[in-house]
Formats: structure tokens, C-alpha cells, sequence
């Protein structure tokens, strides 16, 4: 029987500014999941980018993707939840950040980047395919970005379609768009279901404000020590920074002789 579900945040959370993940905390990782934990990862990152930064040993693990619009299990990368915004949508979006000054726009459909625009100055050197959104066929998309070199009003939010959600990040330089019923919390609640474990042994650990609600609702809701301060004042503990393995050393201070997490 699975003990606890340890959620895990990658980007400013399990790994560091380099984005390496350090021994201690992959040793960490495997003892606590060696102690009966179920270990899962829950990111803003597509399938391809979350995966190749999960060490080998952990990459049997469940990612939640695109802040929860997608699940994959790590073998294959095969997809076993999905919420997905309908093109119709996304063109009508599309249209109303443009009509509101924001032209460099990127789609993720099927795992990969679409753009009307060079993306290196947002994305680096990420595979990036340069079409006219409004002409490419697809069915869906998972979400939609919107980047800006200035920071993007949060008024854009309120003129969005009832059917998605916004979220400004990366210092309001990027606007992440998915369909309103994706989110972290969903898809743990969805893997918490699939292990059998209630949300009172949900221990989550995150940064950012797209890991609020996670933060908020899980049994153990833990921000980093460099995580935005909206999310340390809901947290129910703020450790160490994630260039410090805040998390490692959490879960070994926390994990008894029985692999036990305290509450």
C-alpha cells in the first residue's frame, strides 16, 4: 500500500538554477519511494522538456505536464489524462491578444511548439516549428503562450473565454493558457484516485504561483524557500531554497525508521 503521494514541482523546486537534480536529493527520491511513497512530478514543462530532466532512476514516475493539462507515464511518454483547448478557442484567442497588442504567440499540440515567431529569446534553443497559427490544421491544443518583453497586463485574463485560464509568469513575461478544467490539483486528484490515496497524504512541494492551488489543497503543502511569497504565506512549511536541496532535506528529516512522513 502506497504511503503518501510526494508531489514535486521541477523548475525552482526539485531542481536547481542549473537545471541539474544533485545526488543527494536522487538518493533521497529513492529512499522515500523505497519507504512506500509514491513519487510523481507536476510541471508547466511539455512531455519532451520534463522528461529529459528527470534523472534515469526516477523516470518510471507519473509527470503531470503543462500545469496539469496533461499526464504521461514515463514509459513511452504515453498520455493517460488530457485536457485539451479546442481550436475554435484558440484561434478566438489568439484574436483577442493580438487585438490587445500581443503578437508573439506559441500553441503546444502533440507534444510539440508552434510559433509565430523565433522563440529563442523566451524558449532558448527548444525545437520550435515557425507556421501562421491562424492556417495550421490540428484538432486541439494543450496550451497557449502568449510572450511579451514588457510585462503582459493581467487584464488579458478577464477577456479570455469562460472555457480556459490564464496565468502570468516568468516575472509577467509570459501569459500560460489552458482549458479551465486543467490544473495541478486536478490531475493529482486524478493520480491520487488511480494509487488510492486521499488527499490528506498529499505531500506537494512547489514555488511558483502556478503551484498554488497544489499548495493549498494537498495534506502537506510545502513552498521553497525562494518560492513567490504568495505561495510561502499558504504553505504549511517553507524549507530550503532548491539550490540548497530544500526538498531532500525535508523528506530525510521527515522519513522515520518505518518511512512514516510526519504531519
Amino acid at each position: 500500500m502506497i504511503k503518501k503521494l510526494i508531489v514535486l514541482d521541477l523548475d525552482g523546486t526539485t531542481l536547481k538554477q542549473d537545471k541539474s537534480m544533485s545526488e543527494y536529493t536522487i538518493d533521497t527520491l529513492l529512499e522515500t519511494k523505497k519507504e512506500g511513497n509514491q513519487i510523481i512530478f507536476a510541471t508547466a514543462r511539455p512531455p519532451r522538456d520534463a522528461y529529459k530532466y528527470i534523472p534515469i532512476q526516477l523516470k518510471d514516475a507519473p509527470i503531470i505536464c503543462y500545469n496539469g493539462a496533461c499526464i504521461i507515464s514515463s514509459q513511452e511518454l504515453k498520455v493517460i489524462y488530457k485536457s485539451e483547448i479546442s481550436r475554435k478557442d484558440v484561434l478566438k484567442i489568439i484574436d483577442i491578444v493580438e487585438s490587445n497588442g500581443y503578437i508573439n504567440i506559441s500553441i503546444e499540440v502533440n507534444d510539440k511548439l508552434y510559433s509565430n515567431f523565433d522563440t529563442k529569446a523566451f524558449f532558448g534553443n527548444c525545437e520550435n516549428t515557425i507556421v501562421d497559427l491562424k492556417k495550421m490544421e490540428y484538432d486541439s491544443a494543450y496550451k497557449i503562450i502568449i510572450c511579451s518583453k514588457k510585462a503582459i497586463d493581467e487584464e488579458i485574463l478577464e477577456s479570455l473565454p469562460l472555457t480556459v485560464k490564464g496565468m502570468i509568469t516568468d516575472k509577467k513575461t509570459l501569459c500560460q493558457i489552458i482549458n479551465s478544467n486543467a490544473s495541478k490539483w486536478t490531475a493529482i486528484k486524478y493520480l491520487a484516485s488511480m494509487f488510492n490515496i486521499n488527499s490528506n497524504n498529499i505531500v506537494a512541494f512547489g514555488d511558483d504561483i502556478n503551484d498554488y492551488e497544489m499548495i493549498e489543497k494537498a495534506g502537506i503543502g510545502i513552498a521553497m524557500g525562494n518560492a513567490d511569497e504568495r505561495i510561502k504565506k499558504i504553505a504549511r512549511f517553507i524549507v530550503d531554497t532548491n539550490e540548497n536541496d530544500g526538498v531532500a532535506k525535508y523528506l530525510e528529516n521527515k522519513i522515520l525508521q518505518k518511512g512514516e512522513i510526519q504531519l
